[in-house]
């Protein structure tokens, strides 16, 4: 273990000592995940392994009522198809009621929160999710994109980098990248998409964004410049 993972640890050990039990996993399990953004953010292969390999050994939740949090995800997934993004968020807090271990309703419960903006909220699920199945590309991505819209450009750049780590189709993901880095509106977003790309030495061409007008598709009115005559 290198002098990095050795500090965290010794950080996470004096946490835990005055941490109540009851909050300790939760709680554990989010300090591994930003340790995996954190690590992820400078390519760090092996420290980004070795917490997740730690977030696979932690207990996971009992469900209460199985059958019922599938069918709140079927729910959930017919309304988010049509855009019903209230019906959704609703069936998926069901779902993860009913089943918070079940990765699926919790990930799409985090990507609903954040289609509707609730930033904080879709952040903690989506580490809820990704404390579940700590290889889900699609809950990295989501998280990175809470990152870029909270301005936390670093931990969007750890997010992405993660999504590319564990995507099942590295050539998707590259691609998806690559649109970000050139289309995204947000500068944080696109920054960190750049950063990424950069990270894995794949190929990337900065695209200069010219800021918008303030009121675009206005043109305001001249004036001769000697004339002290109002337009």
């Amino acid at each position: 273990m290198n002098g990095g993972l050795r500090g965290a640890a010794w950080l996470l050990a004096a946490w835990c000592a005055t941490t109540p039990a009851f909050a300790q996993d939760s709680e554990r399990s989010r300090y591994y995940i930003q340790q995996m953004i954190e690590l992820a953010a400078t390519n760090d292969e092996a420290g980004v392994t070795a917490m997740q390999r730690m977030l696979e050994q932690e207990p996971r939740p009992a469900p209460r009522d199985p059958g019922a949090a599938r069918a709140a995800l079927q729910r959930g997934q017919a309304a988010l198809r049509t855009d019903d993004l209230n019906a959704a968020l609703t069936a998926f807090q069901q779902a993860s009621r009913d089943d918070p271990g079940n990765a699926d309703a919790v990930n799409h419960l985090g990507l609903v929160e954040r289609k509707l903006g609730r930033l904080p909220d879709a952040e903690r699920d989506l580490q809820r999710a990704l404390a579940l199945e700590p290889s889900r590309a699609s809950a990295w991505f989501q998280l990175a994109q809470v990152y870029g819209l909270s301005q936390d450009g670093r931990r969007a750049r750890g997010a992405l980098a993660n999504t590319y780590r564990f995507a099942q189709n590295p050539m998707r993901a590259e691609e998806i990248l690559r649109n970000i880095a050139e289309s995204e509106a947000s500068d944080t977003l696109r920054t960190a998409a750049v950063e990424t790309l950069r990270l894995y030495r794949l190929p990337v061409e900065v695209v200069i964004v010219p800021p918008l007008p303030a009121n675009p598709g206005i043109v305001p009115l001249r004036t001769a410049p000697a004339s002290g005559q109002r337009p």
